[in-house]
């Protein structure tokens, strides 16, 4: 596991690089090319990145049904050593401590 760096060295690109080059197909996700109904792989690309950069306000989203983590370069503070692991990884391997009282909130 990777230690969280508290000078935020890393840049836009490899943070993005990151994401783009985690290998999605091996969760419940599928591949990054499946993420949006668009054939159009540049533009899904175009889009995710754009999601991503655009909110400085630390966002993370998890999806179900093995609530996946994604978050953006603003989240990093938050979730400190656990990145870069934590991306792409389930709730409950990232937080499993916390993990019952995360799902009985959402999957009611």
């Amino acid at each position: 596991m990777s230690s969280y760096n508290d000078s935020f060295e890393e840049d836009e690109s490899d943070f993005v690089s990151n994401v783009y080059n985690y290998d999605w197909s091996s969760t419940s996700l599928g591949p990054m090319e499946l993420f949006n109904n668009n054939n159009n792989k540049n533009n899904d690309n175009n889009k995710l990145h754009t999601n991503f950069r655009i909110y400085a306000f630390p966002t993370l989203i998890s999806i179900a049904p093995d609530w996946i983590a994604i978050y953006n370069k603003a989240w990093r503070p938050l979730i400190k050593s656990k990145h870069p692991y934590a991306l792409g990884k389930p709730v409950k391997e990232i937080w499993p401590d916390i993990y019952e009282i995360f799902v009985a909130k959402y999957e009611r």
